[in-house]
């Protein structure tokens, strides 16, 4: 008899072949997006720690950056504060094992592009690095067809970037012309190759990588650096400290403090600095270049995160799963009852109810570990090469990993199968063969609310809310699916609005030019001749007290919330600061709000270098991804001793940035180019978020569709009594109608609370003190949500018709007098 009902078990299951396809695929997809999802992560986060090692294929990323923001040193002043540093080590566990003074500026490549059939100069922002190949941060040259040739050694010789060479068509041998705000000078290329600080090939800041033509970097010999900024020899505003090991340093990610020996070590060296020079002077660890802690972020955030994706895509399938199999309990009651009758023992019963999830379970996840070892995981780490431009030289191992995911979404799967056994289980004979295990009675309030509406409209609510358990694991199931819709859509819709919005709505100058210490006068004059506006202002870095975290204080010429601005400021809270009071008044970021609790009101030190700075908070900005104070630019002028770094250009119509701005700045920054940058990097995007996208209203659709047909399964009887009663199809079909539309309601509401409250913590997690962001209700993205699975709801409508329409009424109503 049990072969008997497990044949009939699985009879019933293919007589669903569509609903068993769908939940196989569920379980497909859920591990073919794990195993992709954390062979990522697994590649990436052993693959950095591998560059930057100190080995001969590696670059040693130094342990600590000291950096002189306002200048540089000569070549006595840099060798003089490494003896400092070396006599003066503190007694620690951390041991000196190399000071590396090294000059890195701001510049310009100039690059020849074609419009309109007409070649044309454009100058493009530029970093160059003076290195001698000593033994700290080295140039990465790795055997891969990204890069080749050899470091420079030359003082007419340079290492481009390898996303240089790509985006701008640049080959070995190859002459470049690129200035450092003192003119401009050929360069030969004599090498392809990468490096530690741009990794993640954007400008500072920046969260999107930069288009390629838009940014460049490269890396000379000192000498060659030195002549092309009209410097002397030695001179540096770097130190590159490196400690023997790897110590450990504080996570931006995580309040404590990770890296108690490192941080006792750059209090230290604080002090000794600052006795050695009067210049304000930067002391930080790795957390602090912003190519290493945002790849190292993108790292612990995949890491993070696959596990949970698997789970909830599991969770799914689990739940439409294990509202199939009640429904199969239900349908199988009578043969059920006959085994309890002739003997059978409950535990003999539950088995055959939990072999069915366990062998979809299986099934599945062999299927997506196939699917994702030979197709998602070279498809993901593609991407990132494309992306990113790093190239992967051997992903990790996937056997674990892989055994880990279908361990996890196999039990998860076995788990739904666990309460639909047990219920199959306790099925009493007597009540089964009465019919009284079918009969639900719904309240007396719900029966008194319904008497008054027609009968198939109460029909539809009774039915509707018949067996609230399963309506609400139905709901949750349809919240889960769209969480992946509606989180991705949210996500993409504020990062838009942070990066595309903040500089095209928020920003109105067309060029900013950055200059040297006192040479913006010649930008200045040469705006004056193409009849243009301008604005001082000058952007230096500063820290909390006894806080390594480098903060941007930027000051203004006007600070502004008028939308005729050039930079429009969006104020949270508080008032905009007055200019030239004796404790001065500034904005801060609602980002350091966050991380230091500072609030309006208070008065609080910044510390520039070793010179402190008392300030009142008056009042707090959003929008900015990095930590940032805003001041009256003649205020923070008197701080640091210097009056402009850059200075904003709004140019008359037809005018552009031409050589002769290029020769007299260190770098030009296009709005344009900016905005390019964003929107192409999005739409490289769309592909890969696309698919995200179709994957949660497919997920979507499954469930609703399941639940249709259950609904539909248990109403059979009615609505073929309704229909030998005489109830037209046009009510039937309006009677569903309704029904679909109200689950569609509640569920796209359920959606988007889900998605809000999921989006949230999601960000929450991985929001630290280099990336900020918050996620607010967007009625666009809520709309948008309702509309997508009301949609999938009422279009299922048909085909719950049509299986109306083909019901044998002689079969359903034959027995009603049981």
């Amino acid at each position: 008899m049990l072969i008997l009902l497990n044949k009939r078990l699985a009879r019933s299951m293919m007589r669903s072949k569509i609903r068993l396809i769908a939940v196989i695929a569920m379980v497909v997809v859920a591990v073919f997006a794990g195993v992709s999802f954390a062979a990522y992560a697994h590649t990436v986060s052993g693959m950095y720690d591998e560059i930057y090692e100190d080995s001969e294929n590696a670059v040693n990323l130094p342990d600590l950056w000291v950096e002189n923001p306002s200048g540089t040193w000569d070549g006595e002043t840099s060798a003089s504060l490494c003896e400092d540093i070396a006599s003066n080590w503190p007694d620690s566990v951390l041991v000196l094992n190399e000071c590396e003074p090294r000059l890195r500026l701001d510049g310009t490549m100039f690059y020849e592009t074609s419009e309109a059939g007409e070649r044309k100069e454009k100058p493009v922002p530029a970093v160059w690095h003076g290195i001698d190949e000593g033994s700290v941060d080295r140039v990465w040259m790795p055997s891969h067809h990204c890069c080749s040739g050899r470091v420079a050694t030359g003082e007419s010789e340079i290492v481009i970037d390898a996303r240089v060479a790509t985006g701008m068509e640049i080959s070995l041998g190859d002459s470049v012309t690129i200035g450092a705000g003192n003119g401009r000078m050929n360069f030969t290329v004599v090498g392809i190759g990468l490096h530690s600080n741009h990794l993640y090939y954007a400008q500072d800041g920046d969260l999107f990588p930069a288009e390629p033509g838009t940014f460049a970097t490269g890396y000379l010999s000192s000498e060659g650096l030195e002549r092309l900024a009209n410097m002397s020899s030695g001179s540096s505003n770097l130190l590159l400290i490196d400690i023997l090991g790897t110590p450990d340093y504080n996570l931006p990610s995580t309040d404590e403090d990770d890296g108690p020996a490192l941080t006792l070590v750059t209090q230290a060296m604080d002090e000794i600095i600052s006795s050695s020079v009067d210049s304000p002077s930067l002391i930080y660890d790795r957390s602090q270049v912003f190519s290493v802690e945002i790849l190292r972020a993108d790292a612990e955030g995949a890491m993070l995160f696959y596990i949970p994706i698997t789970g909830m895509i599991a969770a799914i399938a689990g739940i439409t799963l294990f509202l199939s199999l009640q429904r199969l309990v239900q349908s199988q009651s009578r043969e059920i009852a006959i085994l309890r009758t002739l003997g059978v023992p409950r535990w003999a019963i539950m088995p055959s109810y939990v072999i069915m999830p366990l062998g979809i379970g299986i099934a599945g996840s062999l299927l997506g570990a196939i699917l994702g070892v030979y197709l998602g995981t070279p498809a993901m780490l593609t991407f990132y090469e494309d992306f990113m431009g790093i190239p992967i030289l051997q992903s990790a191992e996937l056997g674990q990993i892989v055994m880990q995911i279908v361990v996890v979404t196999t039990a998860v799967v076995l788990f739904s199968g666990i309460l639909p056994a047990v219920q199959a289980s306790r099925l009493q004979p007597l009540e089964v063969m009465r019919g009284e295990h079918e009969v639900r009675i719904s309240s007396r309030k719900i029966q008194k609310i319904t008497s008054r509406l027609p009968a198939t409209a109460g029909l539809t609510i009774r039915s509707s809310i018949r067996k609230p358990a399963r309506l609400t694991f139905t709901f949750l199931a349809v919240g889960l699916s769209m969480l992946l819709f509606g989180s991705t859509t949210l996500m993409m819709s504020s990062m838009e609005e942070m990066t595309v919005g903040s500089v095209e709505d928020d920003q109105n100058w067309d060029i900013q030019a950055n200059v040297l210490f006192g040479g913006e006068d010649e930008v200045i004059q040469w705006v004056d001749d193409k009849s243009g506006y301008h604005e001082r202002i000058i952007t230096f870095p500063a820290n909390p007290v006894n806080d390594s975290r480098v903060i941007s204080a930027n000051g203004m010429e006007v600070l502004s919330t008028e939308s005729s601005a050039l930079i429009q400021l969006d104020l949270k809270e508080g008032k905009l600061p007055e200019a030239g009071l004796q404790t001065n008044q500034i904005l801060i970021d609602e980002g350091l709000n966050h991380f230091l609790g500072w609030e309006t009101g208070e008065i609080q030190t910044l510390v520039f270098g070793s010179t402190p700075a008392t300030v009142e908070i008056v009042g707090i900005t959003q929008g900015e991804m990095s930590r940032t104070v805003y001041f009256h630019r003649s205020d923070l002028a008197k701080i640091v001793g210097v009056e402009a770094t850059a200075v904003l250009i709004d140019l008359p119509e037809g005018v552009s940035a031409d050589s002769d701005l290029g020769n007299v700045s260190l770098v030009i920054i296009e709005k344009q180019d900016l905005i390019s940058s964003y929107e192409s990097i999005l739409e490289q995007q769309q592909g890969f978020l696309g698919s995200i996208l179709f994957l949660g209203i497919l997920i979507a659709i499954v469930v609703l569709f399941n639940t249709l047909i259950i609904n539909l399964s248990e109403r059979d009887r009615e609505i073929a009594t309704l229909r030998v009663l005489g109830a037209p199809m046009n009510r039937l079909g309006w009677m569903m109608f309704g029904e679909h539309l109200a689950i569609g309601l509640i569920g796209g509401v359920l959606a988007f609370m889900f998605t809000l409250v999921g989006t949230q913590a999601m960000v929450s997690s991985f929001v630290q003190w280099s990336f900020y962001m918050t996620v607010s209700a967007d009625p666009v993205v809520a709309m948008q949500l309702i509309g997508i699975v009301v949609f999938i709801s009422v279009i299922l409508t048909p085909y719950g018709m049509r299986r109306i329409r083909k019901m044998d009424l002689v079969e359903k109503v034959k027995d009603l007098s049981q």
